[in-house]
Formats: C-alpha cells, structure tokens, sequence
C-alpha cells in the first residue's frame, strides 16, 4: 500500500510535467513555427503544424487523465511513440514508451492487483 502511494506521487509528478512540457509544444508550434524542418529549408505545411499542435494536445489531456487515475490517459501519453514508429525512428519510440509505460502503469497495475487480491 505503502509502495503504491508513493509510485502514484511519482505518476502524477511526471505526468504534471509531461503536461506542461506537452501545452509548451502546443504553444511553440503554433507561435514559433516548424522548427527543424524549416531551418533546413524543408517545406512545411500548416496542416502538419496543426496535427502536430492537436497530437501534444492530446498528450497534455492524457497526461491530466492520468492524474485522475484514469487509464486512457496513458493511452493519450503513448501516441508520439507511435508517431516515431511510423517516422522509422524506432529507438526513440521504445525509450518513450518503455518509460511512460513504467512509470503511469506500474501504479495502475499494483492498485488491480491490490483490488483484485481483495475481493
């Protein structure tokens, strides 16, 4: 009980940041631009500016789900991974999820445990 507290101040510590980190990025892409890509004199469409403002969008409300105990947040926290695998940039994508998995699951996982062990 004791270790799942304290995995769950963890959890709601990284995903209060992640939702910071991820309303940042919403802000940065919209305000500041592309980045990168037009650095490197890439074209850059607005439509690709906006699915990438509407996916931190996302993962800022899973992170807050999160928060709530709620498990479609990690569902939401999990999708640059799944944008990074279909870029092919697959040991980023792995490094994300590992960690998100680990660190917002972990304590959902022992709480079922703990319920499903007392009924």
């Amino acid at each position: 009980m004791r270790l799942t507290k304290i995995l769950f101040g963890l959890s709601d510590l990284c995903a209060w940041m992640l939702m910071t980190v991820a309303v940042l990025a919403v802000v940065a892409v919209l305000f500041l631009g592309p980045g990168p890509d037009a650095q490197q004199a890439k074209p850059v469409s607005s439509f690709e500016a906006m699915a990438l403002s509407l996916l931190w969008m996302l993962v800022a409300v899973g992170a807050y789900l999160l928060t709530r105990r709620r498990l479609a947040g990690l569902l939401l926290v999990i999708l640059p991974a799944f944008l990074w695998l279909f870029r092919g940039e697959v040991l980023p994508a792995l490094i994300y999820a590992a960690f998100a998995l680990l660190v917002f699951a972990t304590p959902l996982i022992l709480v079922w445990r703990e319920v499903r062990r007392g009924t």
